[in-house]
Formats: C-alpha cells, sequence, structure tokens
C-alpha cells in the first residue's frame, strides 16, 4: 500500500507500521518540544501510505509486516519511515498500535529500538497486540495517531504512559496500554484487571485535567475474550454510571470503542489504549456521538459505547468508528455460520453510520479488520475488490470477536475537511 492521499484542506497523515515495545529513556520524561512545519509535505514509502492536509492531528499508518524481512529488520524500516514522515509534518506521536503475533514481539522491540530508541518523541511504549497476519507469522501492521505542537511526556517516576501535545487550538491526550499502571493493584481475576485499569486511565486523565468525557476513543485488548466479556461489561457499565457517562435514550457521552480479543506481551488480561481531546483557550474543537440507523445502541444489550464519535477540529473532521460487527437493530447477530454475508453487512452497517455524518467508506484513513478464521482471507480480499476499498489503509489479522459466532469485526476512523459536510 503505497502513496499520499490528499483531501481538500485537511492533512492527515497515515501510516501502518509494524511497532515494537520499549521505550526511550526515562529522561525524556520532561522533554518540550513544538515543532515547525517543513516545506515538502509529501513522503512516499514502499509500505507506508500517507494522507495529509494541514490538521493538528494525524493519522500515520505502515502496512505489509516487512515481507520476508526478518521482523526485526522490517521494524526498524517500518519506523524510520514513521519517524521521518511525522518529522517531515513537524508532529509528534501520541498513540500507537502494533499488531503481530506474539513471538514477533522481541524482534519488533529491538527494530523499534535501533529506529528511534534515542529520540524522546518516541519515548511512550507501545501497546503491542497479538494480531497475527492471515497468510505468514510475524507482524500485521502499526496504527500511529500524531499531533503538532508543544509536547511532554505522561509519566509516574520511570514509567511513561502517554503524551500530552498542546497545540493551536486543541489539547490532545494519547494513553497506552494502561493496565501497565494498574498491575501492581491486580486482584484474582480479570475482571478485577479490567476495572483497575479503568480506574488507573481516570487517574492519569484528571491529573492532566481530562476526564473520560473528553475521551473519544478507547481500545480494549482482552486476552481470552470469549470466556469474560460479560463480566467485562459489567465492570465498564458500573465505571462509566459512577463517572456519569451513561444516561438513558442513547445520548449519554460515551466514547467509540473497540473490545476485541488481543494478549499482550506483559501476560495481563486487559490492554486499554485512548485518545482524549480539549479545546484550548479559543479553539474551535466539538465532539458528538454519532447514531446508527442499521444498528441499535450497544448500550441497549448492556455494552457502554457509542457506534462513533465526531471530532471536529478547526479544519477537519474525524470520525471515529467503533468496531462493528454483524449485528443487527435488535442486537442479535446476523448470517450466523457465514463469513462473506456477516462481512458485508459488517460494511453495510459503517457505511450507514458515515453516511449519517456526511461521510462514505472510502473516506476511512485508518482501519482494522479482524477475521476468527485466517482461511476467510482471500473472501475478504473478494470483498473488498467488490466494495472498492482497496485504497483504504487497512491492518487485517487473526482475532476472535466478542461473540463466539461472529467471524469478522472492523473498526476505522474517518477525516474529512471540515468544508464536507460540515455543521458550523
Amino acid at each position: 500500500m503505497t502513496g499520499t492521499v490528499r483531501t481538500g484542506n485537511l492533512r492527515i497523515v497515515l501510516l501502518f507500521a509494524a511497532r515494537s515495545l520499549g521505550f526511550s529513556p526515562a529522561s525524556a520524561r520532561q522533554e518540550h518540544r513544538s515543532y515547525m512545519l517543513s516545506a515538502s509535505e509529501t513522503h512516499v514509502d514502499s509500505n507506508l501510505m500517507v494522507s495529509d492536509n494541514g490538521g493538528e492531528v494525524v493519522l500515520l499508518t505502515w502496512a505489509g509486516g516487512g515481507g520476508a524481512k526478518p521482523v526485526e529488520a522490517a521494524a526498524e524500516d517500518a519506523y524510520a519511515a514513521l519517524d521521518g514522515a511525522l518529522r517531515e509534518r513537524g508532529c509528534v506521536p501520541v498513540q500507537e498500535r502494533a499488531f503481530g503475533d506474539l513471538q514477533a514481539a522481541p524482534g519488533m522491540a529491538r527494530g523499534r529500538a535501533h529506529a528511534v530508541g534515542a529520540s524522546p518523541e518516541w519515548a511512550v511504549p507501545t501497546t503491542y497486540v497479538e494480531g497475527a497476519p492471515v497468510d505468514r507469522a510475524g507482524l500485521s501492521g502499526i496504527h500511529v495517531v500524531g499531533a503538532r505542537g508543544r509536547s511532554r511526556v505522561v509519566a509516574e517516576g520511570d514509567h511513561v504512559y502517554g503524551r500530552l501535545v498542546e497545540g493551536r487550538t486543541a489539547r490532545v491526550l494519547g494513553l497506552a496500554d494502561v493496565g501497565r499502571r494498574a498491575t501492581g493493584r491486580l486482584a484474582v481475576g480479570p475482571a478485577e484487571d479490567a476495572a483497575a485499569t479503568i480506574e488507573a486511565a481516570e487517574e492519569l486523565l484528571a491529573r492532566e485535567g481530562f476526564s473520560f468525557r473528553d475521551v473519544a476513543r478507547t481500545w480494549f485488548y482482552l486476552r481470552d475474550i470469549l470466556d469474560w466479556y460479560g463480566p467485562f461489561n459489567a465492570v465498564r457499565n458500573q465505571a462509566f454510571r459512577r463517572m456519569g457517562l451513561m444516561g438513558p435514550g442513547g445520548g449519554a457521552q460515551i466514547p467509540a470503542s473497540t473490545g476485541i480479543e488481543g494478549r499482550n506481551a506483559r501476560g495481563g488480561w486487559c490492554a486499554l489504549d485512548l485518545l482524549a481531546l480539549q479545546p484550548r483557550r479559543g479553539g474551535g474543537l466539538e465532539m458528538r456521538r454519532l447514531h446508527n440507523r442499521k444498528q441499535s445502541e450497544a448500550t441497549e444489550y448492556g455494552s457502554a459505547f457509542a457506534r462513533a464519535m465526531e471530532v471536529q477540529l478547526e479544519d477537519s473532521r474525524l470520525i471515529f468508528v467503533s468496531g462493528t460487527a454483524s449485528i443487527d437493530d435488535r442486537g442479535q447477530t446476523l448470517h450466523v455460520g457465514d463469513f462473506e454475508a456477516q462481512t458485508r453487512h459488517t460494511l453495510e452497517a459503517v457505511s450507514a453510520l458515515l453516511e449519517g455524518a456526511g461521510a462514505r467508506l472510502s473516506d476511512l484513513r485508518q482501519a482494522t479488520a479482524f477475521l476468527k478464521n485466517p482461511c476467510d482471507a482471500r473472501a475478504f480480499d473478494r470483498i473488498l475488490d467488490r466494495r472498492g476499498l482497496r485504497g483504504v489503509p487497512l491492518v487485517t489479522t487473526v482475532a476472535d470477536v466478542c461473540r463466539e459466532e461472529l467471524l469478522f469485526e472492523i473498526d476505522g476512523t474517518a477525516v474529512l475537511p471540515l468544508s464536507s459536510g460540515a455543521r458550523r
């Protein structure tokens, strides 16, 4: 997947990169930096797709897994490309998720360290998630969210948990694998781990002047999800009710979210990444929850997440689409046992959701597809071809979805210039 995509007056960088574990030295904790935009606005790499038109938030995506290269070499190349593209655009990474089999994690860590280990901009550790490629061992890809502005890391002692960027009109905060902070307070089981992780995120947000009301997007990667997705939902529901986020009628300001199978290299039950945004004084940031005419609200069947959240910045709109599967408007699974039918219905549901906000599937600028069975990869490729979606930056991985009978799920982020269906 190569090239540069431009969309009106909005600038967004997309990279899916094979990511690693580990982080830069602790001295980077106090690093503050502001960047100027370079004259060059084009970066093309054989596995890197870039879409940018000038916004404060940038998405980066590197896909391809490195082909025949060893994991370490592929990761080093990926991070060198990611770092170069970010620097070219005067941005720093605020959120980073890597997908691959767990055996690839050490090689990924070494490759990342070779490429960017000495750089304070990459001090926040990668969230490395088990999401094996469908056709080989190794790396599936990397998602990066970057931002432009004065930045510093969010740290406690020697532990770095995220990065805050003070942009021209918005404050952007990314937190990475918050479950690391909860490790010392683990109780006996996975639900207790999830509760401690959400509490740790709440505390880190509050320390930086944020709350969960400012969180547009969460990503929960759960070890052995099919064994405890019900208790996980109960814990999240309870936490959001306590925070005052759960309200009647599907109008509560709860984040868009993905909850999917994903073991982590540290062995925890729950890895949580999140992205929060606030307007700076005089800034023009707005956030609203979106609804889907083809699906009921997830809260109606016990899951506390929005179908999507839209963030409107000064010059662009970001639509964060939650993990979506083949579920009807009553919360029931459709097309049990039929991968192609489930995938078609899922894409139709995402399309309907985006259309309600004046967007299309082709506006997706970062996406992850989760296939329960790798043998369905060819069928998925055919569907992508028929829908004309080959140009969408996409990482495809193998993972269990939240119900045994669900065979496919997809999440993503669409980006539009403010002039495209603007509400102002």
